[in-house]
């Protein structure tokens, strides 16, 4: 399978934009947090919208919600060997990991919404032929 990772990159960055807009929206509360998940939603979708079909769809939606995360968990893992400890620093890093194959589940769902949405878009006209 060929992964495009300009649609990969492209839903990673609408996702990381859409999530500062959302943290910055208001303040995190019980009801609110469920608004965290849409980043990775609207990412998905533009992942599998940018590929064609349901399962290439699924593939750049999930890479799309967890590529960057996992950039960022290696870095967060990183300094907090540095300033926490190795024990405690692997412990997160552990539960991290889980969270990046929970949040790669409604990514590949959207994704496969995406690829779905591009191939059964109505077909443009054809322009009928100039008189001559």
């Amino acid at each position: 399978m060929n992964i495009n990772w300009r649609a990969v990159l492209t839903g990673f960055v609408v996702a990381i934009a859409l999530g500062v807009f959302v943290s910055w929206a208001g303040p995190l509360s019980e009801t609110s947090v469920y608004l965290l998940a849409l980043p990775g939603l609207v990412g998905g979708f533009v992942a599998g919208y940018m590929v064609s079909g349901v399962g290439n769809g699924a593939v750049h939606g999930a890479l799309a919600t967890i590529v960057g995360a996992l950039a960022l968990l290696v870095a967060l893992t990183v300094g907090a060997v540095l300033f926490v400890g190795i024990v405690p620093a692997a412990a997160g890093a552990s539960v991290a990991v889980l969270a990046l194959f929970v949040q790669a589940i409604p990514g590949g769902v959207a994704g496969a919404i995406g690829g779905y949405m591009k191939r059964r878009r109505a077909p443009r006209p054809m322009e009928e032929p100039a008189p001559r």
